[in-house]
């Protein structure tokens, strides 16, 4: 395999990189999304209406999983007189849960990483609609849960809710890594990319193309995030790492097999 790593300067598309629309009002798309603090940007790159379906998604992905993350490390956002000055707390005892505010340098960040696996393209499996997650907690920052429990009498359990739906977070790595390749190749050899038709919402067999990376590290475990493109014949794929500071996992993403007349041409970084 040949890696290619993935620029931070903005690249100007022109086009819609989803449905290829470009006679009409273009945004700029955030690879990584913006509520997480990505550097990477794609501009005049999505029409409004596939714009409308990311930010769902992604939307959903952040609410669900990262609200902890995003509230104590002070991750950029759009609302910032909304940011929130306490987490909730989820407390049991005797099988009764409670919920309590707990302000932000005292509560305990975990992230959450969840794991599934790796691509059905690559295992050669049939992938069910529905595969098993399991989750992972990384400890960030504050307090541990453990600790944490000592400061309730009679508590059987300290944690926090997650309310994510697994098949949308896969999306959202889905469109992160198409971007990753828009950036580096740009749109012309990923026009048949199976992974166009996830990100819509058109193909529903997410885990596919998507899932975990179970080989050697790829991206380092320092800095934010980190994402290459690597190529294995023609076919194209991103190996992705969100909050890889903090030792998350890997996500592999298959975004296909390139466009051939853009493979034999001068534009095809490995020769």
């Amino acid at each position: 395999m040949a890696f290619l790593p993935v620029s931070k300067n903005a690249r100007d598309v022109g086009q819609c990189i989803y449905c290829d629309a470009f006679d009409e009002p273009l945004s700029t798309e955030h690879a990584v999304p913006y509520g997480l603090n990505g550097p990477w940007t794609l501009l005049r790159a999505s029409c409004r209406r596939c714009a409308d379906i990311t930010h769902r998604f992604e939307r959903d992905s952040l609410r669900g999983l990262f609200p902890a993350i995003r509230a104590v490390l002070r991750m950029q956002t759009r609302r910032p007189g909304k940011r929130p000055r306490t987490l909730p707390l989820v407390v049991e005892s005797r099988g009764v849960q409670r919920t309590v505010q707990v302000p932000l340098i005292d509560f305990p960040l975990y992230l959450p990483a969840p794991r599934w696996p790796q691509p059905g393209a690559v295992t050669g499996d049939s992938m069910a609609h529905a595969v098993s997650v399991k989750m992972d907690f990384i400890h960030v920052a504050g307090p541990s849960f453990d600790s944490v429990s000592h400061s309730y009498p009679d508590v059987d359990f300290v944690g926090s809710r997650l309310t994510f739906i697994p098949e949308e977070f896969a999306r959202t790595l889905a469109k992160i890594a198409f971007c990753a390749g828009v950036y580096t190749l740009g749109l012309a050899p990923l026009r048949q990319s199976p992974i166009r038709q996830i990100v819509l919402g058109k193909n529903r067999d997410v885990w596919h193309w998507v899932g975990l990376w179970t080989g050697d590290p790829i991206n380092e475990p320092k800095g934010l995030h980190a994402m290459q493109v690597l190529t294995n014949g023609s076919d194209i794929h991103v190996i992705l790492r969100l909050f890889a500071q903090f030792g998350a996992p890997e996500y592999h993403i298959v975004l296909g097999a390139a466009d051939p007349e853009f493979v034999r041409s001068d534009a095809w970084p490995w020769k």
